[in-house]
């Protein structure tokens, strides 16, 4: 090659690289607000970071991206553009640094934070249907737990009580039943004990979630596991050792013509699919998926209801409302059925607004792009954090009208009060591939506590007591723990 061909070909790479470059710069990238060095956005966020990104939002448009410590992360505030994003598989990941302490083979075979997710959903789906999720057998469960919990509060009658203790021990058995087989007596000291490592795990994952903001600090605490992190680390090994325990004694006791739950269903799979190198059918993938299907199962329906028990107290008339619409389908002995649902538009529609009110999880669980990508004319590169605020989209006026501050169950129902109506965008559950699957079994939860409570009870606030809804941020949006006055209906 001579040296002017050889001239020719240096200045053509040159240039072809200086266009690619150019190219790839010429992207682009969604706005957003400057921060400060090292911590970035973070100490603007407030104690309520998710008022204060739907405040950015009108500042940026609904795609925008802020750096929080130093991560940058990709704000959604607007339905539309979630639905769009979380229907894509370049969206469906979870990021490497949640705090939920996953296993190493959880993290290795993506069962949780890649596409292989698809394969557990589809199983989790699957099993949960075979073992009645959202069916008549499950219902009945349900009846029995209720049952026990009406008796021990006919017995508390005419005191003040804490209610959200209660309901935490009967409604963990529920999703225990599911996923163990199994349910414990209500004052058994293995599920008190549970529900405290439960209701903790929410508090400690909300007071270290800014570790992932930091991942070069984020590795010294998880190292040396300190502070909250130390006690987070601890909390989570306590649920997962009574994980293993159940999984050990379902091994030796599985029957494979009578599968009892969700874990002999996936100790199943795992033998089916033991000589498979790729399969994510492992048992510390079980132990994993158990303590979160757990621990979200209990807490958030438990939330749910502390809230429009609360708001039942604090509003007298809605509490009246829903106790006219049981005397007149239900009666005050006939116990409540899912079925009802559909003749009580009212009592429906206040679980609804109050899902929508009091936007239980405000902040939904963080995604992380798998792949480049783009969303609203934006570029979004490939592993990077994305956090939609649902409670933009459940305070937005456009949507919910200029009264979007105040309770209201009358935005779900018809004109004539008969029919119930959920817009596409109440989205209490999320949206998207990732939506939450357990929306069935809560939405009946919830309606069967809360009807078969106020079918026998008339609440009230405690002489001398206010009813508080201030609202505290963990990963869920939880009320104040306070007592409710019982008083058996005559």
């Amino acid at each position: 090659m001579d040296a002017i061909t050889a001239l020719i070909l240096g200045a053509l790479t040159l240039l072809i690289s200086i266009w690619l470059l150019s190219n790839k710069n010429s992207k682009k990238h969604p706005p957003g607000p400057t921060g400060l060095p090292i911590v970035g956005y973070l100490p603007f966020l407030t104690k309520e970071p998710h008022k204060k990104l739907t405040e950015l939002s009108k500042i940026y448009g609904p795609v925008y991206r802020v750096l929080l410590g130093s991560t940058n992360v990709i704000i959604l505030t607007d339905f539309d553009l979630m639905k769009e994003a979380f229907w894509k598989d370049e969206f469906m990941g979870r990021p490497p640094d949640l705090p939920f302490e996953l296993s190493k083979e959880t993290i290795e075979t993506g069962a949780f934070n890649d596409l292989p997710w698809k394969e557990q959903r589809r199983f989790t789906l699957h099993m949960l249907r075979d073992l009645g999720f959202g069916k008549t057998k499950m219902e009945q469960h349900m009846k029995e737990e209720i049952h026990e919990l009406i008796d021990i509060l006919v017995k508390n009658a005419g005191k003040s009580i804490n209610l959200s203790d209660m309901l935490a021990s009967s409604m963990s058995n529920n999703i225990a039943a599911l996923i163990f087989g199994k349910r414990m007596e209500f004052n058994d000291p293995q599920r008190l004990k549970l529900n405290r490592v439960i209701q903790n795990v929410g508090r400690l994952a909300g007071a270290v979630s800014w570790h992932i903001y930091f991942p070069w600090l984020k590795k010294f605490f998880d190292t040396f596991n300190i502070g909250n992190k130390g006690k987070l680390v601890r909390t989570l090994m306590k649920m997962k050792n009574f994980c293993r325990k159940e999984i050990e004694s379902h091994e030796s006791t599985l029957d494979a013509n009578n599968l009892r739950d969700f874990i002999d269903g996936f100790i199943l799979e795992m033998q089916k699919k033991k000589n498979d190198p790729n399969t994510t059918f492992r048992k510390e993938v079980l132990v994993d998926i158990s303590r979160l299907l757990f621990g979200a199962g209990s807490e958030t329906v438990r939330v749910t209801l502390d809230w429009m028990l609360f708001t039942c107290v604090a509003r007298p008339e809605i509490q009246k409302r829903i106790h006219a619409e049981i005397d007149e389908v239900i009666g005050r002995e006939r116990f409540p059925t899912w079925e009802d649902h559909l003749r009580m538009p009212f009592t429906e529609a206040a679980l609804t607004e109050i899902m929508r009110w009091k936007s239980i999880v405000p902040l939904n669980v963080m995604h992380y792009t798998l792949q480049d990508t783009e969303l609203n004319g934006y570029f979004i590169p490939k592993h990077t954090h994305i956090l939609s605020i649902l409670w933009a989209v459940n305070f937005n006026e456009k949507l919910w009208g200029k009264d979007v501050n105040e309770y209201k169950p009358e935005r779900f129902l018809s004109g004539d009060g008969k029919k119930v109506i959920k817009p596409e965008y109440t989205i209490a559950f999320s949206v998207g591939k990732r939506a939450c699957p357990g929306k069935i079994l809560a939405e009946i939860e919830t309606f069967l506590y809360l009807v078969a409570i106020l079918q026998k009870f008339e609440l009230s606030v405690p002489p001398g007591r206010k009813i508080s809804l201030e609202e505290k941020l963990g990963t869920t949006l939880f009320p104040p723990k306070q007592d409710l006055y019982l008083k058996l209906r005559q």
